[in-house]
């Protein structure tokens, strides 16, 4: 059987410096989906908020800082590798010299969301002395040490971003991934609250 090569979409946006200062919604995925690679998310229950369990804060920060988990707020338990990718996201800004923050982040079952801020080199800062500060050098060397730390890559090819241009594109940014968690629970069940048989 002859196959022709299959041409991937250049999802980048053409002639765009992704090493200029600013925000980036940035959403990785694993190349298997809808099942609980990263973590498992647990919908809130009237038990859990009874015996004083606070929604979100089990398995880490796995919905990053500064946002605020509230009473509906689902649970997220991260696997192994959602642990893994965690420590990761959390030491880009150190791995960069400070050029480089997460803003905010959410891990899911079988993708992760990131704002990721490019802070503007203080002036006379040679850049050689740090790593290469550009978006895509960013997110294939988060994947790069995850997979080399889990053993196996559980990572699609590529990423999705978008650049944030303005501060109530930043903010509905910010309330997106807030509410993902809350989100996949809602789109997993029906309308009465019961789960799908699937």
């Amino acid at each position: 059987m002859n196959r022709e090569p299959r041409n991937r979409k250049d999802i980048r946006l053409k002639h765009y410096d992704y090493s200029q200062a600013g925000y980036y919604f940035v959403t990785i995925c694993t190349h298997v989906r809808y099942e609980n690679i990263l973590c498992e998310i647990v919908p809130v229950t009237s038990e859990r908020l009874t015996a004083g369990v606070h929604p979100g804060l089990v398995g880490g920060a796995a919905l990053g800082a500064p946002l605020f988990q509230s009473s509906s707020t689902p649970q997220i338990n991260l696997t192994t590798a959602g642990q893994i990718v965690e420590k990761y996201i959390q030491n880009a800004n150190l791995a960069y010299k400070n050029c480089v923050k997460i803003d905010c982040y959410v891990i899911m079952p079988d993708h992760i969301h990131l704002i990721v801020q490019l802070c503007p080199l203080e002036s006379g800062s040679p850049r050689a002395a740090t790593p290469t500060v550009a978006l895509p050098n960013i997110i294939n060397t988060l994947k790069a040490l995850s997979t080399k730390q889990i053993g196996y890559s559980i990572w699609q090819r590529g990423y999705h971003d978008h650049i944030i241009r303005n501060d109530a594109d930043l903010q509905a940014t910010r309330e997106y991934i807030q509410n993902n968690p809350l989100q996949w629970i809602l789109d997993r069940t029906e309308p009465n609250g019961q789960e799908e048989d699937k």
